[in-house]
């Protein structure tokens, strides 16, 4: 998960550093190690992502540096129809925080949303952290880590599947979305209310309204889209392709939607098996709906047989606020 600090949280903190001690500028290519160093013990995919982002049309990724040397860094996306700011990433280095860094690296950000996209009103995050005022909470996921030790992933799930059918467990058999399929899924005004955390579409930490341009968005990326069925839906996932964090872990993230326990048991095993062969080290991120997370658990662990995972964090919080709220 690209995690982003509640921003009020950074925003009271007490300053030590001013304007003038830190120099601030647009990400290129050529600092990419000195960023990948701020990223040196967990599982965050922003290393992964550095280059194809440099590239994305309406991103910025703002560093901020001092003595010519990396110590912050912040991603806004234009998304929603160009109306919202999406922050993927607030990040600074860890012998720099608590001095204010994050701050001014997020308020240089917001200078230049707000000179370059002045249509642009709203801002939207994903937290794991408990939020201490009104902000716009939308919608909430919940994590289960799960670590793959050296087993036979298709042999497991063709075990599972037919303990699932022996006991009348109703599994499903998940369909792959075409382009087509997840328009019609996800412009659909019954699964946008009844499937989607919030109304929103969450993957990577990343959080997107039902929009036919977040979906062009989304429709170019390395994501696999799996459902129970395309009519009627009751379960949706968007599984990502893996990536390795700088422990050498091999990470997957698949985001879970809806609330029908069979559907999502069936498509989270679909999703497993569109996976390339594992090895050793291998942790999936799996993010559900909260009501969800006691039974997942059980079926993850005592069922399925897998390890349980580092729990990086307990819950994916949408919020949404004006983006001029914070900015002083």
């Amino acid at each position: 998960m690209v995690k982003c600090l509640p921003l009020i949280f950074l925003l009271c903190r007490s300053v030590k550093y001013s304007e003038s001690d830190l120099d601030f500028c647009l990400a290129t290519g050529k600092d990419f190690k000195q960023v990948q160093s701020l990223y040196n013990d967990e599982t965050d995919y922003m290393p992964s992502v550095y280059h194809s982002w440099l590239r994305e049309r309406n991103r910025m990724v703002m560093l901020a540096k001092r003595m010519g040397q990396v110590i912050g860094v912040c991603s806004s996306h234009i998304v929603d129809d160009g109306q919202a700011s999406l922050i993927e990433v607030l990040k600074v280095a860890a012998s720099e925080r608590g001095k204010g860094a994050a701050r001014l690296t997020y308020r240089q950000l917001i200078g230049l949303v707000r000179a370059r996209y002045p249509e642009v009103k709203k801002q939207s995050f994903i937290t794991d952290h408990k939020l201490d005022r009104g902000l716009c909470v939308l919608g909430k996921q919940s994590l289960i880590s799960l670590r793959f030790s050296s087993i036979n992933v298709p042999t497991l799930i063709s075990e599972v599947i037919s303990n699932m059918k022996k006991r009348g467990d109703g599994y499903y058999e998940p369909i792959p979305l075409q382009p087509d399929d997840v328009r019609s899924i996800f412009l659909n005004r019954t699964a946008i209310d009844t499937v989607l955390p919030g109304g929103r579409i969450i993957v990577n930490g990343s959080v997107f309204k039902p929009l036919e341009s977040n979906l062009d968005i989304l429709l170019k990326r390395d994501i696999v889209w799996r459902a129970d069925r395309k009519n009627n839906t009751r379960a949706v996932s968007l599984g990502s392709a893996p990536y390795r964090d700088p422990m050498g872990d091999c990470i997957f993230r698949i985001n879970m939607f809806g609330e029908d326990l069979s559907a999502v048991k069936s498509v989270f095993l679909a999703q497993l098996q569109s996976l390339p062969p594992l090895q050793d080290n291998v942790i999936c991120l799996l993010s559900v709906n909260p009501s969800l997370s006691p039974q997942m658990w059980e079926f993850c662990i005592n069922e399925m047989g897998l390890e349980k995972g580092k729990q990086y964090w307990n819950d994916e919080i949408i919020v949404e606020e004006d983006i001029l709220q914070n900015f002083y």
